[in-house]
């Protein structure tokens, strides 16, 4: 790894030509995401360069991108492999992946219905965005790290840290791994979303707040869920929980977080995931207009992973394994089903 002044003046084209930061773009590790982080922290003038090379080495335009058909059936294949092995239920594509858990322990209090903080002062907000099938790693000036997840937005007041309380708004979909005495003391980190806070002392999680749901995985740590009209429910690494606004009740579940957080190092893993699911994503986080004529098949259920910078590899995938034929014009994509022969 070169050392991080020579990052410093690079300009988009010639740092997306670097093999350290493609390494970085397209297999990232702890590592190296620590290196890039320190990088943008250092030279903040360079934030906006790091992204437009990112966009660079992915090669992931606005709109469709074609496929060679020996790379889509390469894919399939594997997946029916893994399907004959497990045997599974019928129309059902199955491909695991394995990933490593982290250790610690500290302690997080969620929140729900408290309304987002009160603006005092001036200064304009600081926000931090994500476009259409980006990912984004910040460092916020108390040292916490925060990986945006495409199309997703983090707003801050400028002056955050002063009343002794940092507070954030999340749209959109973020990992946090905060920071746990900020200059030397313990300061709540609350995460405001349109249905509930979360207010933390330091862990690693993530928010999902996608469609007036808030979702939340934890991945280290306590976590209190308190909400309105119900009693506080306790989280331990390992659970998630997820309320959306306007309703009481709360859904509640034991995962392996590991594959809630795997779009960090670009991989979307779905494991029974509802086909509908996967069509709100695919048009959340990629500005996709997908639709399916055949709405019998929304509550059929796809298991298998991807590069999170393949988004089409997924629709061929899924066009395969339901027999569907894809119809595209720019972002508007249809999936049907062929005619009967």
């Amino acid at each position: 790894m070169k050392p991080l002044e020579h990052y410093a003046t690079l300009e988009a084209i010639d740092l997306a030509r670097d093999p350290d930061f493609q390494a970085w773009i397209l297999a990232p590790t702890s590592e190296t995401n620590r290196f890039w982080a320190s990088m943008k922290t250092l030279y903040p003038q360079q934030q906006s360069t790091v992204e437009q090379a990112r966009m660079l080495v992915m090669g992931l335009e606005p709109t469709w991108q074609e496929l060679p058909e020996s790379m889509v059936q390469a894919s399939f294949q594997r997946l029916r492999q893994k399907q004959l092995a497990l045997q599974p239920e019928p129309r059902r594509m199955v491909l695991r992946a394995v990933f490593y858990p982290y250790a610690a322990a500290v302690t997080l209090l969620l929140l729900a219905g408290v309304s987002w903080w009160l603006y005092k002062g001036t200064n304009a907000p600081i926000a931090y965005q994500t476009a259409y099938g980006q990912i984004r790693t910040v460092t916020l000036p108390d040292g916490s790290v925060v990986t945006l997840n495409a199309n997703s937005t983090l707003q801050m007041a400028s002056d955050w840290q002063t009343e002794g309380r940092r507070e954030v708004q999340l749209t959109g979909e973020a990992f946090f791994d905060v920071s746990k005495k900020p200059l030397g003391k313990r300061m709540p980190f609350v995460v405001h979303t349109g249905a509930a806070d979360v207010v933390v002392l330091g862990t690693r999680f993530n928010v999902n707040t996608r469609r007036t749901r808030t979702q939340v995985v934890l991945q280290e740590g306590t976590v209190k869920l308190a909400l309105q009209k119900q009693p506080d429910v306790l989280m331990q690494p390992g659970d998630l929980v997820e309320t959306t606004s306007g309703k009481t009740a709360i859904r509640r579940e034991r995962v392996d977080a590991d594959r809630y957080v795997a779009w960090r190092d670009n991989l979307l893993v779905m494991e029974e995931e509802r086909l509908a699911e996967i069509i709100q994503q695919l048009n959340d986080e990629y500005g996709l207009n997908v639709s399916i004529t055949n709405k019998k098949l929304l509550n059929e259920r796809f298991t298998g992973s991807v590069p999170a910078n393949k988004p089409e590899l997924l629709l061929r995938l899924l066009a395969e394994a339901f027999r569907l034929r894809i119809d595209k014009q720019d972002n508007q994509i249809v999936l049907s089903n062929y005619k009967d022969e």
